[in-house]
């Protein structure tokens, strides 16, 4: 099974639909999918109880138990992860970055050798959508490195990155203090390129589901 990770408050909004694009893309390729939404559930992040580091304790399990652990659960016996997430403040929301942490931080160990604990290689992709222009998305997506370097390194893949700029967040810009913005522009700009992002979202989750049958 893929599992995307839906870190935006918005059940239907942009991230959502371009993970359910790349889902799409995998479902295409033969593969079983779940969109899971981040915020209806009630998790922390880590707690830095270093459970996951005891010799006797139990390597790569979270040992804290709320709404977050069964997909962390199911995270184990995935064929592929997508993480998505509008970018806030040049950064991921906290529901996704506590799932990034809880995530990595249990299959971490602090040895020289054998880092990692995660038992399989499988793929893993991330989607970023965010209000600023194209122009300035490098440098946005850039400030996400070590975290995609990390993943990667952990499931023994390079994670893959796909991301929207200039997004469309208000149906009626005259009701809300954001004269920064053309909304013309804005409104061509998703109907025009948007979809174009969901096509790319589309055939990386298509490549990763062809991953596990090339493995």
């Amino acid at each position: 099974m893929i599992l995307a990770f839906n870190g935006s408050p918005r059940a239907c909004g942009n991230t959502a639909t371009m993970l359910q694009a790349a889902l799409d893309g995998a479902e295409s390729a033969g593969a079983r999918t779940r969109l899971v939404q981040l915020y209806p559930l009630k998790y922390k992040g880590c707690v830095s109880c270093f459970s996951c580091k005891l010799k006797s304790g139990r390597h790569g399990h979270c040992a804290m138990r709320d709404e977050l652990s069964l997909f962390l659960d199911m995270m184990e016996e995935a064929d592929g992860i997508i993480f998505g997430s509008p970018v806030y403040y040049g950064d991921v929301t906290p529901e996704l970055l506590a799932l990034e942490h809880r995530f990595l931080f249990s299959h971490m160990l602090y040895n020289r050798e054998n880092r990692w604990v995660f038992p399989r290689r499988i793929p893993s992709a991330f989607v970023y959508t965010f209000g600023v222009t194209a122009d300035l998305a490098d440098s946005v997506v850039g400030r996400f490195a070590t975290i995609h370097a990390r993943m990667g390194e952990m499931l023994g893949v390079k994670s893959e990155i796909c991301y929207s700029a200039n997004a469309w967040q208000f149906s009626d810009y005259s009701l809300y203090e954001a004269d920064r913005y053309d909304p013309a522009e804005k409104k061509k700009y998703h109907d025009e390129v948007f979809p174009e992002d969901c096509r790319k979202a589309f055939d990386m989750g298509r490549r990763l589901a062809l991953m596990k049958e090339q493995a």
